[in-house]
């Protein structure tokens, strides 16, 4: 049996409510195998996959709701240009890019903390948290009066936002195996890509309110950060908490069981209790971490660049006033269908790195189009290349991590300081994109292609790494079908097998 034949699990059906337009196939797994059902399990195939289903209908949809709404609240920033907040509040030099990114400065101090969190404080409550502070501080960037005030919310909204965002792959890596995740979190991740559709059509309505009482730019951050609030408040009755914690009151016994078990499938142990600081420092000490950043460097920085600046860059293309945010709405919406497409294909050939390598490509092309080529229709097309290929890569790689750590505690690290360190970036994505080099902006796009093919390449190595240290394994005479013991090695368990 093959490294990649040992990782394969096929992919159960995904939530049919929110996801509609995809059609997924039907779980078939052999009897012999032991990655869907355990040994001596005191449950069905069939018992489980409807556990599965029941999640997609529960969970996940929530989770994605979350995310969609923290990069809808993020992102407000860069569509109340076109409303005028720079003129409102006197924004000169790069005072606007430094609001933008004092955000990133937050990500970069309070992100390794996210996912370990949730090892503390009950996941349900600790997510609700995250959620009301950040819709918060993004209804209270209508009270700002100058970069100052500006500055400090954006920070705060970065800080709760910082906690946030690692810890949602985490949360799902509780209730569903590593072969399933990869589909669930391009699902929820994708969700940033719709935000983009709703934020531009969103802004783009606001273009035409009354500024009688308040600027236009001011509804635009009330409307969108109170519907955050609720969704938070609500948080609490929709999510449970860990399988090992308090049976959720919708569950029975039955699927309660089969989430435990599912828990313990391939990581004895799994559900320990607080945080292992042995397996958070084997986090920091594997290379493994540090690789991943590189990866999700570039693809970090195409976010903070597309959250930013891409109303501004398609207003220097012909796409004038408030009409730029509407311009938004095709690329994004290309970018989220793209984005659950490729998620689906590397569920099913099981890989990770050529997929991201491919994607992270074309988006480095488009950075070059914009970049460097003069005509609008070209440019305008290289910025679906740009959201597309920044949007159909980073999921797989949130994917790609959780799916290497072999423990809730290491995986948790990994997830959190690689997001952290790679937001270091989204400070320089404030910065590169300086207004007195519209239109062409060379400087902030041969910056951005470097890094995305940056990324590119990394995938491929990585790839290749695990790869070899998969062949290793084999050759010890293990089938990497047994549970790994918990401890410091984890993942570096001769049972374990990386998916590539």
């Amino acid at each position: 049996m093959t490294d990649n034949q040992r990782s394969q699990t096929p992919s159960p059906n995904l939530h049919k409510g929110m996801i509609t337009h995809l059609e997924m196939q039907d779980i078939k797994v052999d009897e012999a195998t032991t990655e869907y059902a355990a040994p001596n399990a005191s449950h069905t195939q069939e018992e489980e996959r409807l556990f599965i289903r029941r999640l997609d209908r529960r969970v996940l949809p929530w989770i994605m709701i979350l995310y969609m709404l923290s990069y809808l609240d993020r992102s407000v920033l860069g569509n109340s240009v076109a409303l005028g907040i720079k003129q409102d509040l006197h924004l000169v030099g790069s005072e606007y890019e430094w609001a933008g990114a004092l955000f990133y400065c937050a990500t970069f101090a309070f992100g390794t903390i996210g996912g370990l969190m949730l090892k503390v404080v009950k996941p349900r409550y600790y997510l609700a948290g995250c959620c009301i502070g950040w819709g918060g501080m993004a209804a209270a960037q209508a009270a700002a009066t100058g970069f100052a005030s500006l500055g400090a919310i954006r920070f705060l909204l970065g800080l709760f936002e910082a906690s946030f965002a690692p810890g949602c792959a985490f949360y799902l890596s509780f209730w569903y195996t590593k072969d399933e995740l990869t589909l669930r979190i391009a699902a929820y991740a994708g969700t940033s890509a719709i935000s983009g559709v709703i934020g531009g059509l969103v802004s783009y309505a606001f273009g035409f309110a009354s500024q009688n009482v308040l600027k236009q730019w001011q509804w635009l951050f009330i409307a969108e950060g109170i519907p955050t609030i609720i969704v938070g408040i609500l948080t609490p009755f929709i999510l449970p908490d860990r399988p090992e914690q308090v049976k959720p009151r919708w569950m029975s016994d039955k699927e309660h069981a089969i989430a435990l078990d599912r828990r313990n499938r391939y990581v004895k142990n799994a559900s320990d209790d607080g945080i292992n600081w042995s397996h958070v420092r084997a986090g920091f000490m594997d290379y493994r971490l540090w690789f991943f950043a590189v990866i999700y460097a570039g693809l970090s920085l195409s976010l903070a660049v597309i959250s930013i600046f891409l109303p501004s860059l398609l207003s220097v293309m012909g796409f004038a006033g408030y009409k730029s945010n509407l311009m938004t709405v095709p690329p994004y919406a290309v970018g989220y269908f793209g984005l659950l497409l490729l998620s689906w294909v590397s569920g099913r050939i099981h890989q990770r790195g050529i997929l991201i390598s491919l994607a992270a490509a074309v988006g480095g092309v488009g950075y070059l189009l914009v970049g460097l080529v003069s005509g609008s229709a070209v440019r305008y097309f290289g910025a679906f290349l740009v959201v597309g290929g920044t949007y159909w890569s980073f999921p797989i790689v949130l994917a790609w991590i959780a799916n290497t750590f072999a423990t809730d505690s290491k995986a948790a690290t990994g997830l959190g300081a690689v997001i952290a360190v790679t937001h270091a970036v989204g400070i320089a994505a404030a910065h590169i994109f300086p207004s007195n080099q519209a239109p062409q902006y060379r400087m902030g796009s041969i910056v951005s292609a470097a890094l995305m093919l940056a990324a590119a390449i990394g995938a491929i190595v990585m790839r290749q790494l695990l790869h070899a240290e998969n062949r290793r394994r084999d050759r010890l005479q293990t089938d990497g079908s047994g549970p790994v013991a918990l401890g410091a090695a984890a993942d570096k368990d001769p049972n374990f097998r990386y998916v590539l």
